[in-house]
Parts: structure tokens; C-alpha cells; sequence
């Protein structure tokens, strides 16, 4: 490939790895302003009547983000994960909850002594501050993590997580579940709009990957045949015009992580884009090899 050509190649990479950090930038924002709207419910949830520790020792029953809530006092609340992390938590301030007994998420309205702040009596660290944005429907909200708020006896509880009502009717079957309908609260733009656009999004970025590579592949053909001419021996053409393209698509795959990182740095948003960045490089890297190698059979070189 000319300068020319190696120019446009990772333009068009670059551009389908923009595309696919600001579509990872859209969903995790739409994520996390669905679980603002509904209550810090991010999954299927139900009110079940459990303890805490017979959902511990089910964990492993349940999908990664799954966790369980009981209510405290007025918009105060205790919070235990049982499987993977919380993720998809809406936050303007701070970080989610890391796990460890003590800390807390606070709204904008909720008075704080420092980094401190009281419940029942106990002390907790506030390390986030809830609410996409400071006047937020979560401004009043208490969230603490706290095994010993949980009650050793069967309490009411609020499981939410992926598919939670299956699993946790699996583990303990005969129980009472009460599913919680969100069908009043679900938004247009969340629900039915955004997943839209997220697959046009992807549709899009796939469509650029695969004319990188096709273009790629036919202007390494184009040098491949006058090497062949010039006595360059073909497994060396391959090799070169693989490497070419190769670098290129790391470079590209590496701008996108660096924005990616930089993103999640300044948003607070839970972004994870590695695998789709990834398989963008590898699209464009796969596609050139093909197009080059059937090409190369036909100019037999």
C-alpha cells in the first residue's frame, strides 16, 4: 500500500473504533439512567421473604450484578451483592460500592459530615453520590453496604439481578415470589428506541470494518503482484502484507482502549468496550487476509 492508501485504511479503522467507544458511551449511559428511573432496579426483581444468609449460600445460583435490598428507614436501604459487582450504579460523584462493609451511596440532598454519614446510629464512608446528575430522582436516596442491617430471622427483601425470579424459584421452590412490574415505568427512549440505535450503531461499524479490509486487501494484492514480478517469493508477500495490516489494526485497537479508559475516567460510567474493539481489528484483519490470499491465487502469486 502507498502512504495514500495506508492513510485511508486507518482513518476508516479509527473512525469504526470511535463509533464503537461512543456506542459503548451510549449503552452504558442508557443503563445506568434506566436504573435511576426504576429505583436502582437494574434486572428482574421480586419481593421475596428470606434471610440473607440462605441467598448467600444459593450465590452461586444466580447471574453476575445480582443483589438484594431491604428498606431501613424512609429512602434509606441496605444493600448485599450476591454475585459480581454492581455495576450498572448511577453516580455523579465518586465511585459504586466495592464491597466492603461501611460504605455508602448518598443523593445530593442527603447531609454529610465529611465523607461520613449516620444511620441507626452506625457510621458510614460515602463514597459515591447518587444520581446521574445532582437533581436527580435518587437526591434524598440512602444506600449502605451492611450485612448485619439484614435480619437473621426471614425479612422481605428486594432481589434484583438478571433472570433473579427463575433462579431463586429453582433454589427454593414452593416460596412466594412477587414480581415487580415495571411495564408503568418503562421509558420509550430506554427501552424500545435505544436498542435500536445501539444495532444500527453496530451495523455500521461492521460495514466500515469490512470495507477496511476488503480496500486493504486488494491494495496489498495490487503491491503483491509487482513483487511477484520482481522475484519476492509469495509466503514473503503474505507475510509482509499481513504484518502491514496487522500493525495497523493494533494501533487502532489500542487508540480505542486509551479513549475507552479515558471515557470511563471522566464519566463514571462502568465502560467496558475491550471485546467489541477487538473483534472490530479483528474483522478488518480477517477480511484482509481473505480478500488478499483469494486474490493471490488468482494473480499466483
Amino acid at each position: 500500500m502507498t502512504k495514500r492508501q495506508l492513510t485511508a485504511t486507518a482513518g476508516l479503522l479509527l473512525l469504526a473504533m470511535l463509533l464503537t467507544v461512543l456506542i459503548g458511551v451510549f449503552d452504558a449511559r442508557r443503563r445506568v439512567v434506566a436504573v435511576e428511573g426504576n429505583d436502582l432496579r437494574a434486572g428482574q426483581s421480586a419481593w421475596v421473604t428470606a434471610t440473607l444468609d440462605e441467598l448467600r449460600r444459593a450465590r452461586s445460583a444466580f447471574e453476575p450484578g445480582t443483589k438484594v435490598f431491604v428498606n431501613l428507614e424512609d429512602q434509606v436501604r441496605a444493600v448485599a451483592i450476591l454475585s459480581g459487582r454492581w455495576t450498572d450504579v448511577p453516580l455523579h460523584d465518586g465511585h459504586a460500592l466495592t464491597g466492603r462493609p461501611g460504605e455508602a451511596l448518598a443523593g445530593a440532598d442527603v447531609g454529610v459530615h465529611g465523607d461520613d454519614i449516620a444511620v441507626g446510629g452506625k457510621p458510614y464512608t460515602v463514597v459515591g453520590r447518587l444520581g446521574v446528575r445532582a437533581d436527580s430522582l435518587l437526591s434524598d436516596d440512602v444506600v449502605v453496604a451492611d450485612p448485619s442491617q439484614f435480619s437473621a430471622s426471614p425479612q422481605r427483601l428486594l432481589l434484583d439481578g438478571p433472570s433473579s425470579v427463575r433462579h431463586y424459584s429453582a433454589q427454593f421452590p414452593g416460596r412466594s415470589v412477587e414480581i415487580i412490574d415495571d411495564s408503568t415505568n418503562r421509558r420509550t427512549n430506554v427501552d424500545a428506541v435505544s436498542p435500536v440505535l445501539i444495532a444500527l450503531g453496530t451495523l455500521v461499524v461492521t460495514l466500515i470494518a469490512l470495507i477496511a479490509g476488503l480496500q486493504a486487501g486488494r491494495w496489498e494484492l495490487r503491491t503483491a503482484a509487482v513483487r511477484f514480478t520482481t522475484g519476492v517469493r509469495p509466503l514473503t508477500t503474505r507475510r509482509s502484507a499481513t504484518a502491514r495490516v496487522g500493525v495497523i489494526s493494533t494501533a487502532a485497537c489500542t487508540s480505542a482502549l486509551v479513549g475507552t479508559a479515558a471515557a470511563r475516567h471522566t464519566t463514571n460510567l462502568d465502560l467496558d468496550v475491550t471485546a467489541a474493539v477487538v473483534a472490530v481489528g479483528t474483522i478488518t484483519l480477517a477480511v484482509t487476509v481473505v480478500s488478499f490470499w483469494h486474490g493471490s491465487r488468482r494473480w499466483n502469486c
